[in-house]
């Protein structure tokens, strides 16, 4: 049976929240969701759109002037051919056009600065000057208006981990839990420099950090906070593996707010019970919560 609170709280986000916001479960925040990172979710929406709703042309413009404001940040390119003055919001867009991103955001000569026609600059092709944030705006508008590849269902967590190499206390980094896939999940680190050097260990640990949560009611099981802390173990990757995780990974991003997909199959869980009883659970509860949202979907 349908909550009903949850069920008003799954309404009015898909009809009323702001499009680049995500809509977050319990108190504690450490679960949410956003409409773009399911299909059923995003045809729903898109659906609003096409049904030419007053209340959603009012969102839609609302994106629309969040992206616009980046024509107020000033950047400067700079190449052997001289330099020439444009804005963030038309850095990316010619990043999502295929043909400019061949032309301009393979090369080495072409340099970027976002602070002065002066400099300092730094390599276009760095990705120094990249915000996921941002370039998401630009795609959720872009999935409304025209089309783009759909991603598989997908969850948001913000459970913090400490990355050990070789299980080291004294080398390691901090990082989050990201998003949980069926196929594995995304790891964010606000560098991996430190991690690059690590090839030649033979694995690396990612442990849990201690979080004080608070108690939540009202919402399904599935959606909790707590049952996800439980359901996630701690896990290990072996170093060459991470290695090859972080050189596919950092393609296309900058030096910071660098994410990571593992998948399951290069991890190994840490825990009293078997690796592969761990990864059944871990994927049950997954299961469980893409059914539990598409059915507020489909009241909605």
């Amino acid at each position: 049976m349908l909550k009903k609170e949850t069920k008003k709280h799954f309404q009015k986000y898909l009809t009323e929240h702001s499009l680049s916001e995500p809509l977050y479960f319990g108190s504690n925040q450490v679960l949410s969701f956003h409409w773009a990172n399911d299909q059923l979710a995003s045809g729903y929406v898109k659906s609003l759109k096409d049904g030419g709703e007053k209340s959603f042309s009012q969102r839609i413009e609302t994106l629309k002037a969040e992206l616009d404001s980046l024509k107020e940040i000033p950047l400067w390119l700079m190449s052997r051919r001289g330099q020439i003055k444009s804005d963030l919001h038309n850095l990316y867009q010619s990043y999502l056009d295929p043909r400019l991103k061949i032309q301009w955001f393979n090369l080495e000569e072409i340099l970027v600065s976002t602070n002065h026609e002066a400099g300092p600059f730094s390599s276009l092709k760095s990705m120094r000057w990249f915000d996921k944030n941002i370039y998401a705006k630009f795609i959720y508008l872009k999935m409304l208006e025209s089309w783009v590849p759909q991603r598989s269902f997908r969850l948001s967590l913000d459970i913090p981990v400490e990355i050990r190499a070789g299980g080291s206390p004294f080398d390691n980094i901090q990082g989050k839990i990201h998003q949980v896939s069926a196929h594995g999940v995304v790891l964010h680190l606000s560098s991996c420099s430190k991690a690059k050097q690590w090839g030649n260990v033979d694995e690396i640990i990612f442990l849990k950090k201690e979080m004080q949560l608070e108690e939540e009611r009202g919402i399904e099981t599935c959606l909790k906070s707590r049952e996800w802390l439980s359901s996630l173990e701690n896990f290990t990757v072996k170093g060459e593996d991470f290695q090859l995780i972080i050189n596919k990974g950092l393609e296309g991003q900058g030096d910071k707010d660098n994410f990571l997909f593992i998948p399951f199959t290069a991890m190994r869980m840490l825990s009293i019970k078997a690796h592969e009883k761990c990864l059944t659970n871990l994927l049950s509860l997954f299961e469980e919560t893409e059914s539990t949202i598409h059915r507020y979907i489909e009241a909605a």
